[in-house]
């Protein structure tokens, strides 16, 4: 039986189909995708997301294989799910008339709750009849998210890491998702926000994720003060946080990223408060994927010690150096540049946990790839998992746990001649599909990668109970793609006697560049 929660959760796809969408009719014609029925009629599909969440369009591409694009119906609108790279590089070449950007306005007015029709007119895209604003802020960002504003970004963020890591084995257990939860969360902020960080107050964390975890409600946008209430209570406490912490000049020691979005919203045309509202948003694209990835990257690697000593040598042998004072200090450079195991093995952690789906809105008729006639109006989506598991774009061990697959030949010891070249295949879709792909891939890294090298050559880990068994997670997460866990999973965090009585430290340089990431 359905609860409160998840009735609003399908007034979420009627509304994004209605308002978003402008009720764009679902009727059929032969020259579009094949549609596909899944149990109930008419509102099937939507009872699938609230079981499944994003995970729904994978499920469907993978239920009907012999097709490379299907449609969903989901009343006011439909929703192509691809699965095919060829096809998704046929999105990108008609990245004009299949575009990320006309999704913006419905973050701003469904996601952080502004409603004032001139604002809502000046975040709109050009190609709507808007002013841009939007899309402005968001390319603005890229350039605070490469180089020294990284790195500055990164010093900061290590300095906070580290008295979370060094508590670590202070108490007999540790639950290891909640670990990464407030350690990840109180180092993105303060590296954001700086010394008047307004999320210091955990009063203000918590509001936040009553925010977060009640988004799909809230996305109704129907009432929200009534019929989602705590999360919108939630968003607004957060809002007024970051508002006073505007008014205090919080801004001016702040990051380069936080400086510029500040600046491109004010000088566009946003309040004070509006701007507030927008940034309440901001902190999913540093927390609800981070977290769950840290968890699963530590969970991953714990639980295959084999692959758990090779890092640690790796790591040992080169981004390891002790200092003239004993301090032994691991080097985020070093990582980057001569950690390639470390690297391949985050990546497939990525690969095989995470349920990224990217979304495009169709703003004019289009023949994709000379064949399939995409309607405006409607909805793209490009599920990983499908393309994550197919032997034609990642060979025979598609199915399998592979923690050298992102490492060159030369690197990895592999002369099968297996592997695909995952750039061209467009099949590594966790940080998105070009040219819309997530900013801050580079800072999350960093994070990620320093506390797991860290981690690993100062404690040993054991669940209790002695079994790596995987913890519940959540599907219906409206935000988060890489399994945001549901239960506790409580660890014993032992200091290991190699490096008893070490002192520790990161070493953190401006502008060393970027992670060698793949991307779609």
């Amino acid at each position: 039986m359905l609860d409160t929660t998840q009735l609003l959760i399908l007034g979420v796809i009627a509304a994004l189909g209605y308002v978003v969408f402008n009720g764009y009719g679902s009727r059929h014609d032969p020259r579009e995708p094949p549609m596909v029925t899944s149990g109930i009629p008419i509102v099937g599909h939507m009872f699938g997301m609230l079981r499944h969440g994003v995970g729904h369009w994978g499920n469907q591409a993978k239920k009907h294989p012999q097709h490379p694009i299907i449609g969903l119906d989901m009343l006011f609108t439909k929703f192509y799910v691809i699965s095919s790279p060829d096809l998704m590089q046929a999105v990108q070449r008609n990245s004009k008339t299949i575009s990320f950007e006309p999704l913006l306005l419905f973050g701003a007015k469904n996601i952080s709750g502004i409603s004032d029709p001139k604002t809502l007119d000046i975040l709109k895209g050009t190609e709507s009849g808007g002013q841009g604003l939007g899309a402005k802020i968001m390319h603005s960002m890229t350039p605070t998210l490469v180089g020294k504003s990284l790195d500055q970004m990164n010093i900061r963020m290590v300095q906070l890491m580290r008295p979370f890591i060094d508590r670590m084995g202070e108490t007999s257990t540790v639950d290891l998702y909640e670990w990464c939860r407030d350690a990840t969360m109180a180092a993105s902020t303060d590296a954001t926000y700086g010394p008047l960080n307004p999320y210091k107050e955990r009063e203000i964390q918590d509001a936040w994720w009553d925010f977060e975890n009640g988004l799909g409600p809230l996305m109704a946008n129907t009432l929200p003060w009534l019929t989602a209430r705590k999360p919108w209570k939630g968003r607004e406490k957060v809002a007024k946080a970051i508002l006073k912490y505007l008014q205090a000049n919080g801004a001016e020691n702040a990051s380069d990223l936080t400086a510029v979005r500040l600046k491109e919203s004010t000088e566009g045309g946003l309040t004070m408060e509006e701007y507030s509202q927008l940034e309440v948003g901001m902190l999913i694209a540093f927390v609800s994927n981070t977290i769950p990835a840290m968890f699963w990257c530590l969970f991953d690697i714990y639980s295959r010690p084999q692959l758990l000593d090779e890092l640690r040598k790796e790591v040992e042998g080169n981004a390891l150096s002790v200092a003239a004072d004993g301090t032994h200090n691991i080097d985020l450079a070093a990582i980057r540049e001569s950690c390639p195991l470390l690297i391949s093995t985050f990546q497939e952690v990525l690969r095989t946990r995470s349920n990224s789906s990217p979304t495009r809105l169709v703003t004019t008729d289009t023949l994709l790839a000379d064949k399939y006639l995409l309607k405006a109006g409607n909805t793209v989506n490009m599920p990983s998992i499908p393309i994550g598991q197919r032997p034609d774009v990642w060979g025979k061990t598609a199915g399998e746990f592979d923690e050298r697959r992102f490492m060159k030949p030369a690197q990895s010891n592999d002369q099968s001649g297996d592997k695909k070249d995952s750039r061209r295949a467009g099949g590594f879709l966790t940080f998105g599909l070009s040219p819309t792909v997530c900013p801050g891939r580079h800072f999350a890294s960093s994070e990620i990668l320093l506390v797991v090298a860290m981690v690993i050559l100062r404690y040993d880990l054991a669940p209790v109970g002695g079994v790596w068994k995987e913890p519940r997670k959540d599907t219906t997460s409206m935000v988060s793609i890489t399994g945001p866990v549901l239960d506790k999973f409580p660890v014993n965090a032992t200091p290991r006697k190699e490096y008893e009585g070490a002192e520790w430290d990161f070493h953190v340089e401006e502008g060393k560049g970027q992670f060698p990431l793949v991307i779609g």
